[in-house]
């Protein structure tokens, strides 16, 4: 396998998990503004939206004896819905941080430790690059960084949860639990995460 083969098969598995197209889910979906709509929900659970999310709605009424259900079509950025709720798995709309200056948009994830301020989310069943990602508590609430993205300096984490001292110091001191070299592999670095963020959100 010559290089160039290599790079785009590389490029490719990376960003699979983010190519699956919307698909249509009975659920709840529940906007910023409080407006909760119950129907069949649009949606690529498997990563990104592009599209706007759709959800059909129907209502039956009476009128002079007889039913009369009617259908109703909305859709909506998905910078309005606070989350949706799809076989009783809440999901949220995140940023995802790849890299510096660069993320992948609108990707649908479930929180899977810790708390929506300071957690870990994933996308879809996790394996794919990019599918397993931390909110920090000091970053926007819809920016997520992924537990692939590598940065030399724990001090970046280390001031996203500076309000633990101890952690801090952790973090800083390079302790094992909670930190990661290039050579970690991602199950290490997903633990290390996991770890900062228990810690962090146990801490006094």
């Amino acid at each position: 396998m010559n290089l160039k083969t290599f790079f785009l098969l590389t490029i490719s598995i990376s960003v699979s998990v983010f190519s699956f197209s919307q698909k249509t889910y009975t659920g709840t979906l529940v906007t910023k503004l409080g407006q909760e709509l119950t129907g069949e929900i649009t949606v690529n659970l498997q990563g990104a939206n592009d599209d706007l999310i759709k959800i059909q709605s129907s209502a039956t009424s009476k009128n002079k004896g007889t039913k009369e259900t009617t259908s109703t079509t909305a859709s909506f950025n998905t910078a309005i819905i606070k989350y949706i709720i799809i076989d009783n798995t809440t999901y949220y709309f995140r940023n995802i941080n790849t890299e510096y200056g660069k993320s992948i948009n609108n990707v649908c994830v479930k929180l899977i430790a810790g708390t929506i301020n300071c957690g870990i989310f994933e996308c879809g069943d996790g394996k794919a690059p990019h599918s397993v990602a931390v909110k920090f508590p000091k970053s926007s609430m819809n920016e997520l960084t992924s537990t692939d993205y590598y940065d030399e300096s724990s001090f970046t984490v280390a001031i996203q949860v500076g309000d633990c001292k101890s952690l801090y110091r952790k973090i800083l001191d390079k302790d094992e639990a909670v930190s990661w070299t290039p050579t970690s592999t991602r199950e290490q670095r997903i633990r290390a995460y996991r770890n900062i963020i228990t810690e962090f959100n146990s801490c006094q």
